[in-house]
């Protein structure tokens, strides 16, 4: 994902900066591992996990709409 997209995707789920923002970034822009990030970030790996699948969810809803199909 480009940070374009993430920015958008961002917004459309109302993510409100701060460390889920970084983190879901973190993981779906830089490729980093979610128990990497929750470290550096001092969050739990549930946490992370829980936005990043969040930020799935969200990006298969807005596929299905725009009917991009999967």
């Amino acid at each position: 994902m480009t940070s374009e997209q993430f920015e958008a995707l961002a917004k459309l789920i109302s993510l409100r900066g701060g460390q889920s923002e970084e983190a879901a970034r973190r993981v779906l822009v830089g490729g980093e591992a979610p128990g990497t990030v929750a470290v550096d970030l001092g969050v739990t790996p549930q946490a992370v996990t829980n936005v990043v699948r969040r930020c799935k969810i969200a990006l298969e809803l807005a596929r299905t709409a725009a009917g991009a199909g999967h």
